[in-house]
């Protein structure tokens, strides 16, 4: 089972609010859909035609959309923020009881301040994956899927057009989906070797001041906050460049789309109505193709924390109990 199944799994016990959560976020982009689609009859009729009652019913609608879009969207922050609440809470007290089981060898072979890291900021970590990440990826999955299905029943032809670049942001978002695991694995490991060393010297600071260490110490810090430093630019650099690679991609898509829709508007095989919710729509899915790609290279940081702390609830003890055991009867003195 991964890591992110793993997760899910804490999810499990509040699967009324993601159920009601995840509603909340179909709707709220669908509501986001349907806009375009008014646009579309506003040139199309209402410009064209003159049609006063339809202009009333299409601003009423945008307004009664939009009032539906902001209680869906309040439905879905405020459930998946406390989903993520009681998720970090689940884990941190599941990691914090199987602590007290492990052998004391484990606790030899572990720093004192790398266990603490797997309690905060591991955990801690994990809420982007449970909360924000889900709620863009369901959102935004929704988002592309509607404006996609759209695109269709406004021309299918114009629709092939879009797909030219679709394989190659597939090939890159999953390139750079591999690197930033790796360097989320990385970027969690040396937060962990900083608490650990402020944790060793800290409890340790009469010892310290006693043999006059205090400069060595500094150097040892320096060196590890560096060495910190160096590993979040470099998943910072990979998540920098995965964005505008994808956003080049769909802008290179974008282009062939209005030259060839603007082509089809001259020849009258759409309306010019048609041509720009198809835009809209285009550029609809360009959106969440980017935000998605930014949310897969979050999700992997984040996995990476996810698999330090599933680390020690894998761990197994050194003393095991037999199956045979007998119970201990209550003592006195």
């Amino acid at each position: 089972m991964n890591s992110y199944s793993r997760l899910l799994y804490f999810v499990k016990p509040y699967y009324k609010r993601m159920i009601f959560a995840v509603f909340c976020m179909i709707v709220a982009a669908a509501a986001y859909l349907v806009v375009p689609w008014l646009i579309k009859n506003v040139v199309d009729q209402v410009l064209d035609e003159k049609n006063m009652f339809m202009l009333n019913l299409i601003v009423g609608a945008i307004i009664l959309i939009f009032l539906i879009r902001g209680f869906a969207t309040y439905g879905q922050t405020y459930n998946m923020s406390y989903i993520g609440q009681r998720v970090i809470i689940d884990v941190r007290e599941a990691i914090f009881n199987h602590l007290q089981k492990l052998s004391l060898s484990y606790f030899d072979r572990r720093k004192t301040g790398v266990i603490m890291s797997n309690l905060t900021n591991d955990v801690a970590a994990l809420q982007t994956a449970v909360v924000d990440n889900l709620i863009s990826f369901i959102t935004e999955s929704v988002t592309l899927i509607g404006s996609l299905v759209s695109m269709l029943l406004i021309d299918w032809k114009l629709t092939l057009v879009t797909f030219i670049t679709v394989p190659v942001v597939l090939v890159i978002i999953n390139v750079f989906g591999k690197k930033l695991r790796v360097a989320g694995h990385d970027v969690q490991g040396r937060v962990a070797d900083i608490t650990a060393l402020l944790q060793e010297v800290i409890s340790a600071i009469r010892v310290v001041k006693s043999f006059a260490r205090e400069d060595f110490e500094r150097k040892r810090f320096e060196d590890e906050n560096d060495r910190n430093f160096k590993a979040v630019i470099k998943a910072t650099k990979l998540t920098s460049l995965l964005s505008p690679m994808v956003e080049f991609s769909a802008a290179i898509a974008v282009a062939v789309i209005l030259w060839y829709g603007g082509y089809s508007v001259v020849t009258g095989t759409i309306t010019a109505g048609s041509l720009i919710a198809f835009l809209i729509y285009a550029i609809n899915l360009s959106n969440p193709v980017k935000r998605l790609s930014q949310v897969y290279g979050n999700i992997q940081k984040a996995l990476a924390a996810a698999d330090r702390v599933f680390e020690i609830l894998d761990t197994k003890t050194d003393v095991v109990e037999k199956a045979d055991a007998i119970t201990l009867p209550s003592i006195k003195g």
